[in-house]
């Protein structure tokens, strides 16, 4: 019973581990612009304490970074179209 309860407490840290470093796509982050922030946040505070970013990090970091670029420059254009009429 105790290595079963071991390995099913392995299993559930694994996969808890798994589901943190899942990368997600630009059009996810797209769609969840709050959470791109936030990652995109977590990214810099790493960054900014001399940590590389590396692996499946790094590819969350850019798909975060590139979501919000597009939608500030989706509200950027947004608003010239709208002063324009």
């Amino acid at each position: 019973m105790f290595k079963f309860k071991n390995l099913l407490i392995t299993v559930s840290l694994i996969t808890t581990l798994t589901a943190c470093t899942q990368v997600k796509t630009q059009e996810y982050y797209a769609e969840n612009l709050d959470e791109a922030k936030k990652v995109l946040q977590k990214c810099e505070e790493i960054a900014n304490q001399g940590k590389s970013l590396e692996g499946k990090k790094l590819e969350n970091c850019n798909n975060a970074g590139n979501a919000v670029m597009q939608g500030m420059m989706k509200d950027l254009t947004k608003g010239l179209m709208d002063a324009i009429r």
